[in-house]
């Protein structure tokens, strides 16, 4: 029932994901009509082969992350980085494709090391590290939507969005500092409130185990391995320079003078916005472009340079949604098994002998496991 339930909302998923990707594809000819075709084009070509050192900061980005997510792990689950790159880039590819974003890209990655590493031990990693990119993330959102208010003078439309993502992001940052300060069990405690209620009761009871496992490791990160907050939210502060760096450099090339480093950073933070709201769209199709070209035109660069710096952010992102498919295939997986794969989080369990080596380290790091 549990499955049927959930192929149901996939099929509703994807009908609603082809629907935004149509509404994106109308949203991107307006963008480039009323920007103009022959300008933005001329602007992604004088890009020429900087397009070689913009794929090699999207290189960058993805290995920082890669080496947080590997930071987070406990040392007796170490993996090679190389693997760990492999299943980050695979992940990033099943989530730039598909309508589910990080629902579909997170559990890959796990689903790509899950031979490697026990399933509460990626789980755990994986959450830790995204919960330390979010929280980098939001204090991205908060200076540099502050940055651009405060330093352009913006349409009234675009102005209280700013202000819209003020207030929202400080909100969402308290409430995951009260979740992590007060130890909520937001995953498991739901999981357990649809047992009670019999929704897929035999279904989710099966797998409520592993994921209070999950749990236990993530609650004490910070108290298991206090020298390695610092460490990580190094890697993720450089993610955000090196996108910043790649937007200057980009931006440089498109318009043919120096851009000023507090306009990239104001289009990272507007960048960062987009990509959350609108994880639904694949590949951000006319969001990308509208949404950087309204900024554009409010800093004074005109749209078809936000519309050609969207393009060229779509190029690199394709070229390593590319790459990450290779890796892919590589593993011999097809497409179709590919997307069987990222349901590992619900219908996979460790091997027997792969849980009982880490059954102690877990016992361990669940000592202190909250009611």
């Amino acid at each position: 029932m549990g499955r049927l339930q959930a192929w149901r909302t996939l099929r509703r998923l994807r009908g609603a994901s082809l629907l935004a990707a149509l509404c994106g594809a109308i949203l991107f000819a307006w963008s480039m009509r009323h920007a103009g075709t022959t300008a933005v084009v001329d602007g992604f070509r004088r890009v020429g082969g900087g397009i070689v050192i913009v794929v090699v900061f999207g290189g960058v980005r993805a290995l920082v992350r890669t080496a947080a997510w590997r930071l987070c792990l406990d040392p007796e689950d170490r993996l090679a980085l190389r693997s760990m790159f492999s299943a980050y880039l695979a992940g990033d590819a099943i989530g730039n494709v598909t309508p589910f974003g990080l629902i579909a890209s997170e559990p890959f990655k796990i689903a790509m090391v899950r031979r490697q590493i026990a399933l509460p031990a990626s789980v755990a990693s994986l959450t830790v590290e995204n919960l330390f990119y979010s929280a980098t993330v939001l204090v991205m959102l908060v200076t540099g939507t502050a940055a651009l208010l405060l330093s352009f003078a913006l349409p009234r439309p675009l102005e209280i969005i700013c202000l819209a993502v003020l207030l929202v992001a400080p909100l969402v940052g308290l409430a995951a500092v009260w979740i992590i300060a007060t130890r909520r069990r937001v995953v498991s405690g739901s999981i357990e409130w649809l047992v009670r209620h019999r929704i897929a009761a035999s279904y989710l009871s099966e797998r409520l185990p592993h994921i209070r496992q999950a749990g236990d490791r993530i609650f004490g990160f910070v108290a298991r391995h206090p020298g390695k907050v610092i460490p990580v939210i190094l890697l993720e502060a450089t993610y955000h320079v090196a996108a910043v760096g790649e937007i200057w450099f980009v931006l440089g090339l498109i318009t043919g003078v120096q851009t000023r480093v507090l306009t990239a950073f104001v289009l990272e933070a507007v960048n960062r916005t987009i990509t959350i709201a609108f994880q639904f769209v694949p590949m951000w199709l006319g969001v990308d472009e509208a949404g950087t070209a309204a900024v554009t035109s409010a800093v004074n660069l005109g749209p078809a340079a936000g519309i050609s710096l969207a393009l060229v952010r779509k190029t690199r992102i394709v070229i390593w949604t590319v790459i990450g498919f290779l890796l892919v295939v590589h593993r011999g997986l097809s497409a179709g098994a590919a997307a069987r794969e990222a349901d590992v989080l619900a219908a996979v369990k460790p091997s027997p002998r792969k849980h009982e080596g880490h059954e102690t380290h877990e016992n361990n790091a669940c000592d202190q496991r909250p009611a």
